[in-house]
């Protein structure tokens, strides 16, 4: 069995390992910011420079905002088509700046997609572009709510960034910071990026964002890619550099690393019987493979396991999601149970309602316990019994501790 389930894992890398390199698809969600300037064709663009093959699609009505899409039939049929390796998610430029709609519309439409997303995407990643300020701020408002008087490009940027990166931790998903890109950009050079209302992209704009998109997609930096669009060489050339800066000056901003599974477990430890919590942390759903050290393995969350011998065992966990795994170890050291534990009968097991202890001629037992899998005591029995209702507590797995002659004992019992 454990060389069946080793050798099952490797080819699941393997399946992994090519569909990172196939076709990948991206979905675009948004508005007239995405529309413009065609954004996914522009995204497309510097992946096929990158020799990668991006298939993109996008429902972008104008003035389209997270809740629109997170209600919306089209929107949601595009989700439902599934097979979406991203879903990028740009809401509505002037929402997150104001605070009654960031809070009350924006993080709780951003849940509502991640939801949606996941349940027909289970390997997608999500990505949430990040706009920008317009040209020379000012109050943004809507529905009897209005924004900050903000003074300045800038001084709306900032409120645009912390609303993006609290919604990007919210639904766990990758930031593409756009909008930071254009800050750098303006605060460096000359370079027009707003069209002529003062709010939507133009061509150098789109582009600024394409790049940044790209990178959060493939974690790779745009310098040096052939794709330009209508751009001069040289403006492009600048305008991937500056977006690398921004990109990958922390990782810990944008959640770049966000979907790499970490494998991680603690233990609790009765004589031979170990009980394991997974704490495995990953974006997307996990998979697991445990190896006990022993040549017995499990693919259980959280499991229970019996050690036969006394030893000194490398216990082994594999967390996988869609396109990676992270492998810890640990070692556990089981020591041999005193002699008196083969006189002893433990029946039923599985037991129901009443469980039966049989012991040797004249022995003496004491300070019984029912202890759950956490360690958590259930069951405290100081008489001496050698009959247990156990009725009253759930199905699972336990273990039973007593002492025999003042000698502690453990045994394993399940409660159905």
């Amino acid at each position: 069995m454990l060389f069946y389930l080793r050798h099952l894992f490797v080819a699941f890398v393997l399946l992994c390992t090519t569909h990172l390199y196939a076709q990948k698809r991206a979905l675009f969600l948004g508005n007239s910011y995405t529309a413009v300037n065609n954004l996914p064709q522009l995204v497309a663009g510097l992946s096929n420079a990158a020799g990668k093959n991006l298939v993109v699609d996008n429902y972008c009505p104008g003035g389209f905002t997270y809740s629109n899409h997170s209600f919306n039939s089209n929107s949601q049929a595009k989700i439902r088509q599934g097979n979406w390796d991203y879903v990028i998610l740009q809401e509505q430029s002037q929402i997150p700046s104001i605070t009654h709609y960031r809070y009350n519309e924006m993080y709780p439409a951003a849940q509502r997609l991640r939801d949606s997303i996941m349940k027909y995407n289970p390997c997608a990643t999500i990505i949430t572009y990040m706009t920008w300020g317009r040209r020379n701020g000012g109050q943004q408002c809507g529905g009897g709510f209005c924004s900050p008087a903000f003074t300045s490009f800038n001084h709306m940027q900032d409120s645009l960034e912390s609303a993006y990166e609290e919604a990007s931790d919210l639904i766990a998903a990758k930031c593409a910071p756009a909008g930071m890109v254009w800050k750098k950009i303006l605060g460096e050079t000359s370079m027009v990026l707003h069209a002529g209302d003062n709010s939507h992209p133009l061509i150098t704009g789109s582009y600024a964002a394409a790049c940044a998109i790209f990178s959060s997609i493939w974690k790779e930096r745009c310098a040096g890619l052939s794709f330009v669009s209508s751009l001069s060489a040289a403006n492009a050339s600048y305008i991937q550099r500056a977006s690398d800066s921004v990109v990958f000056q922390s990782n810990s901003n944008w959640n770049l690393n966000i979907y790499k599974p970490a494998a991680a477990f603690s233990f609790q430890q009765l004589a031979m019987n170990v009980s394991f919590l997974n704490e495995s942390i990953s974006a997307r759903t996990l998979s697991y493979a445990w190896d006990f050290g022993d040549d017995s393995v499990s693919v259980e969350t959280n499991p229970v396991h019996q050690y036969r011998a006394a030893g000194v065992y490398p216990v082994t966990l594999v967390a996988s999601d869609c396109y990676g795994s992270d492998t810890i170890r640990k070692t556990i050291i089981i020591e041999a149970l005193p002699q008196e534990n083969k006189a002893v009968l433990i029946y039923p097991n599985p037991v129901r309602d009443r469980l039966m202890i049989s012991l040797p001629a004249n022995a003496v037992i004491s300070d019984i316990r029912i202890i759950d899998v956490l360690g958590r005591i259930v069951l405290n029995i100081p008489s001496i019994v050698t009959s247990i209702n156990l009725s009253g507590i759930s199905a699972g797995t336990y273990f039973l501790q007593f002492k025999l002659d003042g000698k502690l004992q453990h045994h394993v019992i399940f409660k159905y």
